[in-house]
């Protein structure tokens, strides 16, 4: 049976992948809706047409059937059947991620997050052919040396941006947000209300509480990285995950879920086996 690292990290995969399909098929609704016949502009894409709107669709409903297919294989015995379905669906998702230019860092933590159980399905399908079992070490020391790059990185680009740790960058993201839900997008939470940020800005307190809020955020993040390579126990680190990556997701709940899945999923797999031969979880 799959370990309980691996299970919860596909489960995290299923959701990204699943999720991000979803966003691919809404996207699609709201503009066939609002604008019949024609298309739309996205950063980083530039114009849709319906044309390339109708190939997303097709290529996230492919996306989604990869998804359905890995579910099955976090909770069902290691056998050549499953791994090769396994192996097949995270070539698929690969491949979909890849055409449809997923974000940036939402692209490499799902690309990273597949290989990875693909890397665990060929060691399947090896110790299945070969009688033996395959060792969940190297999926985990490998998740481990991704994950801490992930996490170290950012939290140190975070330290050496003055503008965000002034907390500068979280005022200008919480005005941005409340100035657009306010507008009647429905990507960010209407909190709070832009009579009430109108005052919050020219408070010493809520400028003191967003510089905290940017020291917290870079130090969280560099002791995610640190214990990603086994410096704390992975159960710590675990538990210190999920609330930060709830925070990172009230940023913008619909589109950073399949971003935060799948570096959790990630982070998950690294403290089952760190680097550093730290205390699993």
């Amino acid at each position: 049976m799959p370990s309980r690292a691996f299970t919860a990290a596909v489960c995290c995969l299923v959701l990204a992948l699943a999720w991000r399909a979803g966003l691919v098929l809404l996207d699609h609704r709201a503009v066939r809706r609002g604008y019949p016949g024609a298309g739309a502009y996205r950063v980083g894409r530039g114009w849709s047409g319906p044309d390339a709107w109708a190939g997303q669709c097709r290529r996230a409903l492919v996306g989604l059937a990869a998804a359905a297919v890995l579910l099955p294989v976090a909770v069902l015995p290691a056998s050549r059947a499953a791994a090769g379905a396994a192996l097949l669906a995270c070539g698929t998702a690969g491949a979909w991620i890849l055409l449809d230019r997923a974000p940036r860092f939402t692209g490499v933590c799902l690309l990273v997050l597949l290989a990875l159980v693909a890397v665990r399905e060929v060691g399947v399908l090896a110790g299945v052919l070969a009688g033996g079992e395959p060792s969940a070490a190297r999926v985990g020391f490998l998740a481990s040396f991704f994950a801490a790059q992930m996490y170290l990185v950012a939290g140190l680009r975070k330290v050496r941006s003055p503008q965000f740790m002034s907390g500068r960058v979280l005022m200008d993201n919480i005005a941005y947000n409340a100035w657009q839900a306010a507008a009647g997008s429905r990507e960010f939470l209407p909190v709070p209300s832009l009579p009430r940020l109108a005052v919050a800005l020219d408070a010493p307190v809520f400028r003191a509480a967003c510089r905290a809020a940017a020291v917290a955020t870079a130090g969280v993040e560099l002791t995610l990285g640190l214990g990603a390579l086994g410096l704390f126990p992975g159960a710590v680190t675990v538990l210190l995950a999920v609330p930060a990556h709830l925070a990172f997701t009230a940023i913008s709940p619909r589109r950073i879920v399949p971003f935060s899945a799948a570096s959790l999923g990630l982070l998950l797999l690294a403290a089952s086996h760190p680097l550093l031969s730290g205390p699993g979880w």
